[in-house]
């Protein structure tokens, strides 16, 4: 297994442990994979389904992990979503997206609503 791949795993579980622990959400999908691409987490904080992509940087400046999250992923991001909803027959449920940063030190920078679908089914 790719060392990048392992690490990768590593940080989405530390993501998802602290969104749980420190935000109080629920996780109801991990690695959400379709024809689109791929959600790290998919949680739910109270009536909220919140897509979340976790970055995960071993050294580098803080932030540079939020920044890999370009136009064209959160594209694919929005489409994997939209398929997701298609599929929970959630389309009219209250979305957002997240971004996790995991640190190399292991601490975690979490940015709620870090982008919006162009609006097409974000509340």
């Amino acid at each position: 297994m790719k060392k990048t791949y392992e690490t990768g795993l590593t940080g989405e579980k530390l993501a998802e442990e602290w969104l749980c622990r420190h935000r109080g959400m629920v996780c109801l999908e991990r690695r959400y994979r379709t024809k689109r691409g791929e959600i790290d987490l998919i949680m739910q904080e109270n009536d909220m389904i919140v897509f979340v992509e976790v970055k995960t940087r071993k050294t580098g400046d803080i932030g540079l992990g939020l920044m890999a999250v370009t136009p064209a992923k959160q594209k694919r991001l929005t489409q994997a979503a939209t398929l997701y909803l298609m599929y929970r027959h959630s389309l009219n449920a209250a979305i957002r997206f997240d971004v996790v940063e995991v640190r190399g030190d292991g601490s975690v920078i979490h940015v709620p609503n870090a982008f919006q679908s162009n609006g097409m089914f974000y509340r």
